[in-house]
């Protein structure tokens, strides 16, 4: 007896949606569940969407993805291994003695798997437990002295988390890593930016990386004489 053909227009699922579908259903969480944990961000038609393959994981938003992580109980790193999608994040490199690694700003998520270092020209002594990023945001650029270029290395201490007033630091929340400086209103404390085009983050709802010890730059302006 012949066996029955495929539907030809049936739709094969790629193999990273089946991952997302397979880690929640082993964590008993149903698709609302997911869209509960990351507090909206994800709705339960883009869980679906996600899970068939007809939305892209790579295409998402950083800061949804690093929402459905955390729903799924993933770093980014541990993520992109299990679903095999290039989320941008490499295996930490070992640091030599007396030298330091420089990592982009999106290494805040995971610092401790903070992805491939890039070049750099830079090193702040002083730091107990040091970790180099590149500002890859133009939210703290202005024109104080608290000013970041995109493109600055931030010298982060990950030792020094308590807060100060006026101080920088790099903080993480739902929408991914931040450089701020940290002030109190009269409407709380927050984490405020230099470019007041971005919304201040209350204090509440952000993770504290570490406090930014020193900022170095290659910024070479070309000044008229």
């Amino acid at each position: 007896m012949p066996r029955p053909r495929a539907r030809a227009n049936q739709k094969v699922i790629p193999k990273w949606a089946e991952a997302l579908r397979e880690r929640r259903i082993a964590l008993g969480l149903s698709q609302e569940d997911i869209t509960e944990k990351t507090a909206d961000l994800v709705s339960q038609r883009s869980v679906s969407a996600l899970e068939t393959g007809s939305t892209p994981l790579s295409g998402m938003a950083i800061g949804r993805v690093v929402a459905l992580a955390r729903a799924l109980g993933w770093t980014l790193a541990e993520m992109q291994r299990a679903t095999g999608v290039d989320l941008g994040i490499a295996e930490a490199s070992t640091v030599g003695e007396g030298s330091a690694d420089v990592y982009p700003l999106s290494a805040a998520l995971n610092p401790e798997k903070p992805g491939g270092a890039i070049d750099h020209e830079a090193v702040v002594p002083g730091v107990e437990q040091p970790l180099l990023l590149r500002a890859d945001t133009d939210e703290m650029h202005g024109t104080t002295p608290a000013s970041i270029r995109p493109g600055d290395y931030l010298h982060v201490d990950r030792a020094h988390t308590t807060l100060e007033e006026g101080r920088v630091y790099v903080v993480t929340d739902a929408d991914g890593p931040h450089v701020r400086l940290y002030t109190t209103t009269r409407l709380g404390a927050v984490f405020r930016a230099e470019n007041r085009q971005y919304e201040d983050i209350p204090a509440q709802e952000a993770q504290v990386v570490g406090l930014v010890a020193g900022v170095t730059s290659d910024y070479n302006p070309q000044l008229l004489n």
